[in-house]
């Protein structure tokens, strides 16, 4: 019997006051065992029992009630005490498991790549895991077929493919029928020769609504011991978290594909106004987007510049075919006509709340550095960095594409021009680092709609008009 020290004393005074009334001494093995119990000196029970008032045989029931009752309440006590220890340690396992789920809700950006959000949500579970290592995959269907490994966390084979291709049986059937497996005995599937292969493992689905997303598969626990139901629930409540963000990119991506087909079908439709620009909205951005990765642009502008570059001559739908695909050189009434479609690009796109930001590279892709381009003459760096990029990137498709009135320049003549350029049609900073850009690799990127790599032309082409 564990007793606090006070409670300890009283029931001490109980036994020496049972001591002198001659009926406990009467089985002093019992007095010596109980007063071990309790912890307190039986023979310095027997010295103070003369300091205890006398006690009747008739009380020792109604004693003997009061301790049994003492006892029954310190140990509801010491019940309780566990019971809080226990309650405050499964609190405390739920908070840091709600907090791994919250900071997985607060890195759900629809902007970034699914790959790089598994890595590193699966880098922070594990962390926070007692699992040895784990696995994340991409599927494109409920079969499993093609998975792809995403990323490799904590202590896993030295070759992770050959394990998930090992596994592939546990994947399909787990994306099959959307249940986890939890396989404590890998013995039977003979991953003797992949080095570092699990004992025990669980494989759990990434999917929402029979659509498959991937796979995460969690490798032992450190301590060797068979997985635990929270284990299998930390990982059921991730998936969760990981399948919404997942489903979430895929429609988020359909839009995006959906929106971006739709502007380049109505490019095309543009640039199918004149046969010999077919391609021009196409290339532009490409272009342009080179450019500004070689300038260390932010991913997301680099997009917003593509989108710029694509859509730079949407004006050139409130311009009049023939003026568009007249041979000959150009009235001052017709040059008019052709200096209104940034204006006009403009004024289009400025009712599409979601393109407002790439108007400054359809309004300003023909303003010059030296201050006699159009529509508004800006100079130097007054012109909007998307207008200075896609600028070059238009000029440099411009010479290096065919025209009815002249053929087409050659890339190595084009690049020199740019250059030859530099300080007056274009950006002098940004100029010579589009001069250095792989064209090789855009010419690889255009497919059907290269440009030529060389032309019996003479040129004649003045880039600086």
């Amino acid at each position: 019997l564990q007793l606090p020290i006070l409670r300890r004393r009283r029931v001490a005074g109980y036994l020496g006051a049972w001591a002198r009334t001659g009926v406990i001494f009467a089985q002093s093995e019992e007095l010596q065992r109980l007063a071990g119990r309790l912890r307190v000196d039986a023979a310095a029970l027997a010295a103070d029992a003369g300091r205890v008032a006398a006690v009747s045989a008739l009380q020792l029931p109604a004693l003997a009630q009061a301790a049994a009752a003492m006892y029954d309440q310190l140990s509801a006590a010491r019940q309780s005490q566990q019971e809080v220890a226990n309650l405050a340690g499964q609190l405390s396992g739920a908070y840091e498991d709600i907090n791994l789920l919250h900071k997985i809700s607060a890195g759900m950006r629809f902007n970034q790549r699914p790959e790089a959000f598994l890595t590193k949500i699966f880098r922070e579970v594990h962390a926070f895991s007692n699992f040895r290592g784990m696995l994340v995959a991409q599927v494109e269907r409920v079969d499993a077929a093609g998975a792809r490994l995403v990323a490799a966390t904590g202590e896993c084979p030295s070759r992770p493919e050959d394990l998930l291709n090992a596994l592939a049986p546990s994947v399909a059937q787990a994306m099959a029928t959307g249940e986890t497996i939890v396989c404590d005995d890998a013995t039977p599937l003979g991953l003797h020769n992949i080095n570092g292969a699990p004992a025990r493992y669980v494989c759990m689905p990434l999917h929402r609504e029979k659509r498959a997303f991937g796979v995460v598969i969690a490798l032992d626990r450190t301590d060797g011991r068979a997985f635990e139901s929270s284990d299998v629930k930390l990982l059921s409540n991730v998936a969760n978290q990981c399948s919404i963000f997942l489903e979430n990119a895929a429609l988020y991506q359909d839009m995006q594909d959906l929106f971006m087909g739709v502007l380049h079908a109505l490019t095309r439709s543009i640039d199918a106004k004149d046969a010999y620009t077919r391609g021009h909205s196409q290339r532009v951005a490409r272009l342009s987007r080179m450019l500004a990765e070689k300038l260390d642009l932010p991913e997301h502008t680099c997009q917003r510049i593509y989108l710029s570059g694509l859509l730079h001559d949407v004006g050139k739908i409130g311009v009049p075919e023939a003026v568009l695909t007249k041979t000959g050189r150009l009235t001052a009434e017709e040059f008019d006509a052709i200096k209104r479609h940034p204006t006009i690009g403009a004024g289009i796109l400025g009712n599409i709340r979601q393109l407002e930001d790439i108007i400054p590279g359809v309004l300003c892709h023909h303003e010059r550095w030296d201050g006699k381009g159009y529509p508004a003459g800006l100079t130097g760096e007054n012109i909007p960095l998307m207008g200075r990029i896609i600028c070059l990137a238009d000029s440099f498709d411009a010479m290096t594409s065919s025209r009815t009135y002249r053929p087409a320049m050659p890339i190595s003549h084009a690049i020199a021009e740019m250059g030859r350029c530099a300080g007056e049609q274009f950006d002098p900073v940004m100029a010579p680092v589009f001069q250095k850009l792989d064209f090789s690799r855009f010419l690889s990127e255009s497919g059907a709609d290269a440009l030529p790599a060389s032309s019996n032309g003479s040129g004649g082409f003045d880039s600086c008009l």
